[in-house]
Parts: C-alpha cells; sequence; structure tokens
C-alpha cells in the first residue's frame, strides 16, 4: 500500500493522532504524515503511505497556502487563542495601513520558531519547555512569503488573510509580527491549510473509519511529484539506477536538481539528482522487486 492521502484534517486533534488513526484503520506499518499543523488548524494533511514515507521531505517542500483569521487586540503564549493572554492593546488602524504593512511580510524573511512548536531541542519539542515554563533560545530560520491578500477586515475585532508561504512558515508568529508592526496584538483564531502546491481543497478525504475510504482515496507516490522533470529510463539504465550507480544525463530539460524516474515500461521507481558534472544519480527508489526488472 503506497501513496499519499490528503487528509482534511479535523480541528481538536493533533497531526500525529491522525497518523495514528489511519494506521489503524489501514493496518499499515508505514505510515506518516508531510507538514505538521497544530491541533487548532483544519486542512490539507498528507498522509504517506508505505515507500511514500520516502518522498515526505519533497511534499512538504511544496508551497502552501492558508486561510487564517487573526484576533486583533490579544496576544497569548502559544500565539493562538488556545493559549493563554498575556497582553491586549487597542486597535486603531485603517484598511490602507493594513495593507501596506502586509506587503512588507511578503517575500524572503528571517523568523524565529515559536516556543509552542514541534522543533526539538535537547531530545523533547519546544513545547515540552514551554508548557514547564522553560523558554530557550531558538535559531532565525528563512522562510519565504509568496503572496499575503486581506479578504476582510472587521475593525476592532478581526481580519481574514491567505497567505502563501514556504515550508517552516509559522502562520501564528507571522500572525503575531503583523500585529505589532500595526501597534497593536494579533493572535490565530482560526486556521486552515487550502492547498499544497497544485492540491486543492477539491482533493482532501475527511477522517473516517472507512478504509474502503481511504482505500479509493489514494494518491500514486510521483503524482504529487509532478512539479519535477520527467526522465525515462532504458532497461539498462534502470538496472544501473537500481543498483546504485551514476547515468550520463543528456536530456537537456535540466542543468541540476531533483527528477522522477520511470522504466522504459513507463513504471514509476523513485527520484534522482542531477549534479552540476551532469550526472544522474538515484535519490530515493522504490523498493523495485514490485515492479517489472529491467532486462
Amino acid at each position: 500500500m503506497d501513496g499519499f492521502i490528503l487528509l482534511d484534517k479535523p480541528a481538536g486533534i493533533t497531526s500525529a493522532k491522525c497518523v495514528a488513526l489511519i494506521k489503524e484503520i489501514l493496518k499499515e506499518k508505514k505510515v506518516g504524515h508531510c507538514g505538521t499543523l497544530d491541533p487548532l488548524a483544519t486542512g490539507m494533511l498528507p498522509i504517506c503511505l508505505g515507500e511514500a514515507t520516502k518522498f515526505s521531505d519533497y511534499v512538504s517542500g511544496k508551497l502552501k497556502k492558508y486561510s487564517v483569521r487573526a484576533l486583533l487586540g490579544v496576544e497569548t503564549d502559544s500565539g493562538d487563542i488556545t493559549g493563554s493572554k498575556i497582553d491586549r492593546k487597542q486597535v486603531n488602524f485603517t484598511v490602507t495601513e493594513l495593507n501596506s504593512v502586509l506587503k512588507t511580510f511578503e517575500g524572503s524573511l528571517g523568523q524565529i520558531p515559536p516556543m509552542y512548536s514541534a522543533i526539538k531541542q535537547d531530545g523533547k519539542p519546544m513545547y515540552y519547555w514551554a508548557r514547564r515554563g522553560i523558554y530557550l533560545k531558538r535559531k532565525e530560520k528563512k522562510i519565504f512569503v509568496k503572496e499575503i491578500k486581506l479578504k476582510s477586515l472587521n475593525k476592532g475585532m478581526y481580519f481574514d488573510l491567505e497567505i502563501t508561504c514556504s515550508k517552516g512558515t509559522y502562520i501564528r508568529t507571522l500572525i503575531e509580527s503583523i500585529g505589532r508592526k500595526l501597534n497593536t496584538l494579533a493572535t490565530v483564531e482560526q486556521l486552515r491549510r487550502t492547498h499544497i502546491g497544485s492540491y486543492s481543497e477539491n482533493d482532501m478525504t475527511k477522517l473516517s473509519s472507512k478504509k474502503s475510504l481511504f482505500l479509493e482515496n489514494i494518491i500514486e507516490c510521483d503524482l504529487l511529484l509532478e512539479s519535477f522533470p520527467k526522465h525515462i529510463l532504458s532497461s539498462e539504465e534502470t538496472k544501473k539506477i537500481i543498483n546504485g550507480q551514476q547515468l550520463d544525463y543528456n536530456a537537456g530539460k535540466l542543468k541540476e536538481g531533483i527528477v522522477r524516474l520511470y522504466e522504459k515500461e513507463g513504471s514509476f521507481i523513485g527520484i534522482g539528482k542531477i549534479d552540476s558534472t551532469m550526472k544522474l544519480s538515484p535519490k530515493r527508489l522504490l523498493n523495485t522487486s514490485e515492479y517489472s526488472s529491467p532486462s
């Protein structure tokens, strides 16, 4: 059982719990997720099954789109409404000022991950330390925010945004930063991930106890890697790649980077990497014993 399920994660449950539930329903040993969603958040949580776990980093690395409602005039210790209120401030800005501030948060940015996050330090996730009142120094990380669209504004109460951003972007931290730059405070009230790459809400599967529902909606491994160029190997090349050997890359489609690899017969076997010397090496391969053997 190999492939992805684009789960529509409900609110009030952790991403890890979703994995555990699907693992139990499908009786599948290898199950994981690509990109954690907070318990408060809903929406697209890619679940990888079997051999698809080898490609989880490449799926989680795609651009993501979120719908977020930010509550104004308040800040919490967790960055969302599930936390304890730690500060309040008056709200006084115009739509023009808001749009101007939002533009300053587009592009490449530095962001310090929040204490209430799954990033590990000293063997424990940050939220473990935060819940014990221990606040540790975190390194700034580079993120990319492609676009922030203002969808609505209820003055003094909240605003709704649509945010397209890179892997590793903490929406809670971004909302707090926007609030502070507006000379007020803000915290996440609602958060929903609506897109990953070219996949949208129409591609999601609701969390259910029905095994058949998940089986009907498994997406083949290579379909979530569609942004990488496709490269078809001959039978002899396939044999070499499976044995871990390099090939000369003469296709001319790419100078460097990741490509999807297919056997001459058409079966997806995994991904390879082209280096600066135009050599193609295997990067992540499926268990090729399940596919036709090269002649």
